[in-house]
Order: structure tokens, then sequence, then C-alpha cells
């Protein structure tokens, strides 16, 4: 197969998504190609390519804002499926829009997939007609591509009940990671180390991580690997007493997760996290939002604890502060079971079989 992903974001989880999910396709002999912008978040070359094997073809598009870069990745998508493809698999929400309204795209594809990485109608913060309109949006553009292949259980049945898809055209695709590297969390040396993973951002709740860090600060450190901009950390973080690694490269961040003791991830919205899982893989007891994606990860009570808000995510995090016998248990237990269910083993395979099975409705669909 020739498969081309197009995706609006390259960091972060969506990165490391993309980056398991065509090394695997690439590794069974698939001809496989990449297409994203250069946004200023996006890791340096050289981290790229520790990602990407040789085998899969990247193309960069330059960034020039958000409406510039939809424009720019249609246009290096048409470019890049011009000779015909097999599938053109989309990643998160400018994507889906630039990918699923090109009509040239639609002609030169056999197969557009469409992956969310989260649906922007979950927004839990988010304005309510902000979530119903682009509920409404993606509901009328649900005719342009061949099928939606969400990343946990919990994202698809939202799915289907909120955009009202078939269960013929919702597939899901488990977000896997590469387990054999990741070494099992040993722990801080000193206080206790909480520590979460992700981009300044809304959505992944900075202010909840600081407001905690607030209240606890007297019992533990608090550590946010990731960054965004000055104004960005002064919004999110402010006088907390957090203290913010800036981007780190991803064998830095298995280092950092590896000496730390809890993983605070108090998310608004999510598809299936991938720092989440990592942190589970490698034994630390996670601290979560009961919110999709992240239920899909965490076993309650077992490999860490799902909260509603956040009090309940600062009392949850001072139980396993203060309980070291709690936090080795969970440890125990991640270790136990993560590193199997969340391994990316199939990954490759399965994301075929998907294509496949997208390709032969198409085919009927047009016959009849």
């Amino acid at each position: 197969m020739k498969i081309v992903h197009v995706t609006e974001t390259l960091v972060g989880g969506v990165l490391a998504a993309v980056a398991a999910l065509s090394a695997k396709q690439a590794a069974l002999g698939h001809d496989v190609v990449v297409v994203y912008p250069r946004k200023p978040a996006v890791p340096p070359e050289a981290q790229l390519v520790e990602r990407f094997p040789a085998e899969v073809t990247r193309i960069e598009v330059p960034y020039r804002g958000r409406i510039r870069a939809i424009d720019g990745l249609r246009r290096a998508a048409i470019v890049a499926t011009r000779d015909g493809v097999d599938v053109v698999h989309l990643h998160s929400t400018f994507a889906g829009f630039a990918g699923r309204l090109s009509p040239a795209i639609r002609r030169q594809a056999d197969v557009i997939a469409y992956s969310p990485h989260g649906w922007a109608f979950l927004r839990g913060d988010g304005p309510a007609f902000s979530n119903r309109a682009a509920a409404a949006v993606e509901r009328a553009l649900r005719s342009r591509c061949d099928g939606l292949i969400l990343v946990s259980d919990s994202e698809a049945r939202v799915t289907r009940e909120r955009l009202g898809r078939s269960g013929g055209d919702v597939h899901v695709l488990q977000n896997g990671i590469p387990v054999a590297g990741l070494p099992r969390a040993a722990g801080s040396a000193g206080r206790p180390v909480v520590i979460a993973s992700g981009r300044l951002m809304e959505q992944k709740a900075p202010d909840r991580f600081a407001e905690i860090a607030r209240s606890l600060g007297g019992q533990a450190e608090f550590v946010w690997i990731g960054d965004g901009t000055p104004e960005e950390r002064r919004r999110w973080i402010g006088d907390a007493p957090v203290t913010v690694t800036g981007w780190l490269a991803h064998t830095d961040v298995v280092a950092r997760l590896a000496a730390s003791d809890v993983f605070l991830f108090p998310s608004r919205w999510e598809g299936m996290p991938i720092s989440l899982m990592e942190a589970q893989v490698m034994g630390l007891p996670a601290v979560a939002t009961d919110i999709v994606g992240n239920r899909d990860v965490v076993i309650p009570g077992e490999t860490g604890l799902l909260c509603d808000d956040t009090a309940a995510l600062t009392a949850a995090v001072a139980r396993l502060v203060s309980d070291r016998a709690e936090r080795d248990r969970m440890a125990e237990r991640a270790i136990e079971v993560q590193r199997e269910r969340l391994s990316d083993a199939r990954l490759g395979e399965t994301s075929i079989a998907l294509y496949e099975a997208m390709a032969g409705r198409r085919s009927d669909a047009l016959v009849s």
C-alpha cells in the first residue's frame, strides 16, 4: 500500500501516535509518507530523525498561522497523492478539514480515513455553543471520508452517541507505544515528585496542575514536562511552585518520568493520551481526570485513580504522596498489566486491516 498521513500538529501525543503508526506500517513494507507543518513546537530535525525511520518519507510544510497551514497541508497532500494512493489518513481537527474538503484528494485516494485524536466538541470547559457547533461541523462532514479511526473505545462510544455514526464506519485503532525501550520508574531520591507532560494549553489543564501544586507544594515537588510561550507560562502556571522543564528530547522525558513518583494528568479532553500510557507502562501510579481516553488507560484503584474535579484530584495526589505502600502496590500492578495492554506490537497489522475493510466498503458502495 501507499499510505499518506496528513497531520496539523506533530507535537506531543499526536507526534508519538503518528510516528509509531507510520513506523509500524513501513516495517511491513508499505510506502509511507507523513505531511505536517513546521509549527514552533515541532521538535528539531535531529529529534524527528530519531522518531521516524528512514523508510518513512516526511514532507514539511512552512507554518504561517493556522488558517494558512490548513491550505498548505491541503496543497502538499494533493501533491503527495497526485499519482494515486491507497490511503490518506488525516490526523487532528484541522487536517481533517483540509483533507475531507478537497475534491482532488478524494479523486486521488482510494480510502480517506480520519482520526481526530480528541474531539473538539468534548472540551469540558468550552462554551456550550462552541461544542455544539464543532459537533455540527463533524456531522456535516460525515460523508467526506470512508471511516473514522478512533484511538480508544470510549472515544468510539461518544462518537456514536454524539455524531450518530453507524458501527460500520467507526473503527478503533487503540494507541500503542513501544514498551521495550521504556524502563521501570525508580522514583525520586528525595521528596516525592509529581509530574505531568504536555503543552501549556487549555486541553492539558496546567491551571489545575498549578492549583494542586499550590495546595500540596509543601508535600512534594511538582514538575511539568513541556512548555508554551512566556504568556502561556504566566497564564497557566503563574506563581505556582512548579518546575517547567521546557521541551525535552524523548530520552530526557523518559529519564524524568523514571525519577518521579506520581503522574498527574488533569486534562479536559483527550483521545487516548500517549504520555499517560508511557507513565503507566513505566509503573508510575496515575491520577487523572475521568474523561474519554483517560478511562481507557488507567485501571481505577489498581494502576491509578480517576477523578471528577480539581478537589478530587488534589485529594488523590495527597493520598498517594503520603502513602508509599499504596504507590508501590499500584506501580507493581501497572508493570504487570499495562506493558502488554498498551503495547504497539499489533499496531501496523491492525491498521492495514482497517484500511482494507474501508476499501471494501467503499468499493461495494460505488458498485451499488
